[in-house]
């Protein structure tokens, strides 16, 4: 199979896997013209090619391996999720990825729609909040 990613989109695909998912970042540093006239970094350029760029299937599919490649899967996510939920040390982790679970979850009532209210998980959640203040 032939590869479909050129240079630039390869290094784009590095750094922004290595620049903590930072995109536009990512686009200045693979060497893409984002310069302006005077010679400045255009930064809305570089966050409208890297809006492109991770609109590409191929881009995508390559960063998804490399993912994979780490182990960066949604199982192993799951895990470390469920020992952040389970340990001790620290309790406002410990609230935080609760609060993560539940809104992946869906148990928060949308703004727009009140009549889902779950009036148990809010009352759950405004104990925990007071328990771990941040």
């Amino acid at each position: 199979m032939k590869d479909k990613l050129t240079i630039k989109q390869k290094l784009f695909c590095k750094y922004f896997l290595e620049g903590s998912g930072n995109a536009a970042d990512a686009v200045i540093k693979a060497g893409y013209n984002v310069s302006r006239k005077n010679g400045t970094v255009d930064r809305k350029l570089a966050k409208s090619i890297a809006s492109e760029n991770l609109t590409k299937p191929d881009l995508l599919k390559f960063i998804q391996q490399k993912l994979e490649r780490i182990g960066f899967i949604d199982e192993n996510i799951m895990k470390h999720h469920l020992f952040l939920i389970q340990q001790f040390a620290d309790l406002s982790v410990k609230a935080k990825a609760i609060d993560m679970y539940y809104k992946k979850t869906g148990a928060y009532a949308s703004d727009k729609n009140d009549e889902k209210k779950n009036d148990n998980l809010d009352s759950f959640m405004d104990r925990l909040a007071k328990m771990f203040p941040d």
